[in-house]
């Protein structure tokens, strides 16, 4: 891996520690804009990730956009047009709490939201596996698949000494392989770009593509979610980054479902229309 490479994981790391809701705020502003959203050449893939303090879904309807998430097990304010993935973040309260409910119906629950991260999920692959085992495997029928914890996009290892992204779903994997207790259907990766000014777009989309390529190798098979990713930085960096990223998703046959980070005023909507930047990348 280059210096640049490894760089770019750590920082990601570092970016990623605070909780969802507070990610993501004003950091950046685009034009608002009123004419409709266009559809794009997702295939399908393309979701959008949310919580409680996003603007209205609704206007991304009429779009090729067909799922969402929030990192929650409950929908939220989102549209009933679009599918809703739940995620049990963690096993502890409350996010366990009325699971059983809240994922029935469901044909895709994803589970642990980077349990490589502290302040995150932050659980040893031995936890991990014994809550998965009782709270996700249990769901997991012909008609509902289930997603092994999300990690992140970090390298080494963390404050306990667990490692990070790919390295912890290896082991995870490795061990959840028994048809009677223990199966994931699909991988989940979160990825995050160096902070602002720190790297180049093309470093950004090579140490992306870098990591989708690790993710896919890790999934020996499995079909693959990157359900948050954002590149840091001014709104035409962005552009540019998702304008040479979203191309290889959408050509890769593994990668079955994307979404960038997030829906907030100043990144994929401003003033509670679809912002420049959420128009690339509906449109791709």
């Amino acid at each position: 891996m280059t210096c640049t490479l490894f760089l770019s994981f750590f920082l990601s790391t570092l970016a990623i520690a605070s909780p969802h809701p507070q990610r993501g705020g004003n950091r950046h502003r685009h034009d608002v804009v009123a004419r409709a959203v266009p559809t794009s050449t997702g295939n399908g893939k393309r979701g959008l990730a949310y919580n409680d303090q996003s603007p209205s879904l609704d206007v991304f309807s009429n779009s090729e956009i067909t799922w969402v998430h929030d990192w929650n097990s409950a929908p939220g304010n989102a549209p009933s047009s679009f599918m809703f993935v739940p995620t049990l973040w963690s096993d502890k309260s409350p996010h366990s709490d009325n699971w059983d409910q809240l994922a029935a119906g469901h044909p895709y629950l994803m589970s642990f939201n980077e349990p490589d991260i502290v302040g995150q999920a932050d659980m040893t692959v031995g936890d991990a596996l014994n809550a998965y085992k009782s709270l996700m495997f249990p769901k997991r029928t012909g008609s509902v698949q289930i997603g092994a914890p999300s990690v992140s996009s970090g390298s080494g290892t963390n404050e306990h000494g667990n490692p990070y992204g790919t390295g912890w779903l290896r082991e995870f994997l490795r061990q959840c392989d028994d048809p009677n207790s223990c199966v994931a259907d699909f991988v989940s990766g979160h990825w995050y770009g160096c902070p602002s000014g720190a790297c180049t777009v093309q470093n950004d989309v090579d140490a992306f593509k870098f990591y989708v390529g690790d993710l896919v190798d890790a999934a020996a098979g499995r079909d693959v979610w990157i359900p948050e990713f954002q590149r840091f930085g001014d709104a035409e960096g962005q552009r540019q980054f998702l304008q040479a990223v979203l191309p290889e998703l959408d050509a890769n046959a593994a990668v079955k479902r994307y979404a960038y980070f997030m829906v907030a005023d100043g990144i994929l909507t401003t003033g509670g229309q679809v912002s420049e930047l959420g128009r690339v990348f509906v449109a791709g």
